[in-house]
């Protein structure tokens, strides 16, 4: 859908530009290659004469949703079976984010296969998102995610452990070391004394990083050029990993309000970002919401991964059907917005984050959801968008080049119908979706 000279114009829509700055209604989008050379109202001019335009009339366009933060390796479905693994259903999954407008996102997971993934999707072999990701995970001996992996197989899954289990500051900073030699994008830490929501313990005494480990992990990583993002749960956990230098918190707290605020005041005053991931609370009742989630879902996300799902050995059936869990869980939910709703008002830098990829948490899908969940924090739904976009752009590190519809900045927009501004889960109703400047109908892509 480009003119003879490679370029394009979006015409007569509503243009949201993820800066946070007004909407411009009669706007043009100008794309030639897969950059923005003009994005604003559509005064003569603006588009030079000759360019191919694809018109857009009530419909509104805005950048490609961004997911700071998943794990791709996970299945999103019930972890049953080797049907949820195949090149066929990574394929899928990949271009399932697509047809939900997610045009970037960020593993957070420890991922052997990341650089493959990466060149594929970089290369055009595989239709999908820009892939971003952090490779290896550290944490203090035996703590989380160590029994989750067991519980989820994951080192059957990716052939190897890249959980790095460290106790003194001397093996902490070797560790970093190693993983700074295989040039990811970012480093994780787990700084937690809980494994849930991420198993059924609910009261777990897990060991965490001791003070001069947790700060010698972080200084090296920022030694050698990497951005440091925590895992944590409680309020005393977040503070120690903010006052160590983390520069983001993967998750809000979980589990308690008291001290919170004062957390999250620190957060704002040093410009660390919080990472969301409300939905992956909720997908550990949400069938309970929609019986019939799975089949919504039918056609935009790998039938493997739902199938997989209704199966009786699906971990997520086993969790969503547990009163225990489903009851916990509802209730670190409202802990957890109570609190980003905190955060928020305190002016910390609030990214997108879904937590995909375990049991019943769906990728792609749980985009809009966290959008829709951020406005029932609180948020606008500008400041919603801008989580999903400038944000969480910021968040990967690549604020630079993605996230907003400038002059110079890469091709990736989606056209929804409607207004999203006035109602957030408008999202969901895509028309087009930009990746790398090329125009894709997300009915087209087929899984």
């Amino acid at each position: 859908m480009s003119g003879p000279d490679g370029a394009y114009a979006l015409t007569g829509g509503t243009l949201i530009d993820g800066t946070g700055a007004p909407p411009v209604a009669n706007a043009a989008l100008l794309v030639e290659g897969n950059k923005i050379a003009y994005a604003g109202r559509a005064e003569p001019g603006a588009v030079p004469a000759g360019t191919h335009e694809i018109r857009i009339d009530g419909k509104t366009v805005m950048p490609g949703l961004i997911d700071s933060h998943l794990h791709i390796t996970a299945s999103s479905g019930g972890q049953t079976g080797p049907a949820e693994y195949t090149a066929e259903a990574r394929a899928a999954k990949f271009k399932s984010f697509l047809k939900f407008g997610v045009t970037s996102i960020m593993d957070m997971g420890a991922n052997a296969f990341l650089d493959q993934a990466k060149a594929d999707l970089s290369s055009g072999a595989q239709l999908g998102p820009r892939l971003w990701g952090v490779k290896f995970g550290i944490t203090a001996p035996g703590s989380h995610p160590i029994g989750l992996g067991r519980e989820l197989r994951l080192a059957d899954r990716r052939g190897e452990s890249q959980i790095m289990e460290v106790d003194t500051p001397e093996v902490g900073r070797a560790a970093v070391r190693r993983a700074a030699s295989e040039k990811p994008d970012a480093l994780k830490i787990y700084h937690t004394r809980t494994e849930f929501p991420g198993t059924s313990c609910f009261d777990c005494n897990l060991e965490k990083m001791k003070p001069d480990v947790l700060k010698a992990v972080v200084d090296e990583a920022h030694a050698q050029g990497l951005r440091v993002f925590c895992h944590i749960a409680w309020p005393s956990e977040a503070r120690e990993a903010v006052e160590a230098g983390v520069d983001g918190l993967t998750h809000t707290i979980t589990h308690a309000e008291s001290r919170a605020q004062e957390v999250f005041d620190l957060m704002a005053e040093k410009g660390v970002l919080l990472q969301t991931t409300l939905t992956r609370v909720e997908g550990y009742f949400a069938f309970h919401l929609d019986p019939f989630l799975r089949e919504r879902l039918r056609g935009l996300v790998p039938d493997a991964v739902l199938d997989s799902l209704a199966l009786p050995n699906s971990i997520a059936r086993r969790r969503n059907d547990d009163p225990a869990i489903v009851a916990d869980a509802r209730r670190i939910l409202e802990i957890a917005m109570a609190n980003v709703g905190r955060a928020h008002r305190a002016g910390v830098t609030i990214a997108l984050g879904t937590d995909s990829g375990a049991p019943g948490h769906i990728h792609g899908a749980a985009v809009p959801r966290e959008m829709e969940l951020l406005h029932q924090c609180g948020l606008t739904p500008m400041q919603a968008i801008e989580a999903a976009t400038k944000n969480a752009a910021r968040s990967i590190g690549v604020a630079d080049s993605l996230g907003t519809l400038e002059a110079g900045k890469l091709a990736d927009a989606i056209v929804v119908d409607g207004d999203p501004l006035r109602d957030v889960a408008k999202i969901r109703k895509l028309a087009l979706v930009i990746k790398d400047g090329a125009v894709l109908d997300p009915k087209g892509i087929d899984l």
